[in-house]
């Protein structure tokens, strides 16, 4: 099972893109758990999570952090903006998964 967690600055913008994802999951056929969250939980979630994505408007803090946590910095990456803004959930879940696959 894919365990995904998408990252916003309060976790409300990036709900509806986790349930787009769970959809695309379920009609796939894909086991995952996903889930949005506040970038202020990260501490409490990155060792249960094999993929962090961040929300565009993260951006600037992918850096940050990787160096707070660099032990995890291979699993945190950006969403891609334009799979964002069109809440394309499939394709941003297949992005998270080749991620996970690659880390492995």
């Amino acid at each position: 099972m894919y365990k995904i967690a998408l990252i916003c600055e309060h976790g409300a913008s990036t709900s509806l893109c986790a349930r787009k994802m769970i959809e695309a999951a379920e009609k796939l056929g894909i086991e995952c758990s996903i889930a949005a969250y506040s970038d202020s939980q990260l501490d409490n979630i990155i060792q249960d999570m094999d993929c962090i994505l961040l929300g565009p408007q993260l951006m600037f803090k992918q850096e940050q952090f990787k160096q707070e946590y660099p032990e995890h910095a291979k699993k945190i990456t950006v969403i891609n903006a334009m799979d964002y803004g069109m809440m394309n959930g499939e394709k941003i879940l297949k992005d998270a998964i080749a991620l996970i696959e690659h880390l492995k």
